[in-house]
């Protein structure tokens, strides 16, 4: 199986603010970075999936393909956090998470393992061939843990730009990336 998993392009929002299921658009420098993205791309694909968010759709849909939309592409609920300031929710919250990772559940969102679980079950269902999937970057987290077989840990741990790509073919994973995709993510 070669899988690609492409972040969304930068969002239009204030740094440092909590965002998952927020259907955010995408920020102005949307078409350069883009064009970046597009050209990470290693091939065509047999079929291509996004999440309905429209940062997410609005990569689909530049990228010119066919492309179904599935809700479990979807950044975790972080329900009351959503929105917020980072510096806001607060410390202790946040190491709260951090230290149950797998049992924590966000106030009114989701709980992480029911994130994981949609994650898993999506891939599960993937049909055989090049397949790309047009997401966010805690979905490409919990996909990398899968496909490439590594601990909660590693796969939380993991980092992944915004307009990156990460391909997985037979359990391998390689992250793709440009000289100029590395400057457009430290600009923020």
């Amino acid at each position: 199986m070669d899988i690609c998993l492409i972040r969304h392009t930068r969002p239009q929002v204030e740094k440092g603010v909590c965002y998952g299921r927020l259907d955010l658009d995408v920020a102005e420098t949307f078409e350069q970075e883009a064009v970046i993205s597009a050209n990470l791309l290693p091939h065509s694909f047999d079929y291509t999936y996004s999440s309905p968010l429209r940062r997410c759709r609005k990569l689909a849909n530049f990228f010119g393909s066919n492309y179904v939309l599935d809700d479990r592409l979807q950044e975790v609920d972080f329900g009351a956090w959503e929105g917020r300031l980072w510096t806001d929710i607060g410390e202790s919250a946040l190491d709260m998470w951090m230290a149950n990772i797998e049992s924590f559940i966000f106030p009114g969102g989701e709980a992480f393992a029911q994130f994981q679980v949609r994650v898993e079950q999506f891939l599960a269902q993937l049909p055989v061939g090049r397949v790309l999937l047009i997401t966010h970057a805690g979905v490409i987290k919990i996909a990398y843990g899968i496909l490439a077989n590594k601990s909660l840990s590693e796969s939380v741990s993991f980092s992944v730009d915004y307009g990156q790509c990460l391909r997985v073919v037979d359990g391998l994973p390689e992250l793709l990336t440009t000289p100029k995709q590395t400057l457009l993510s430290r600009s923020e």
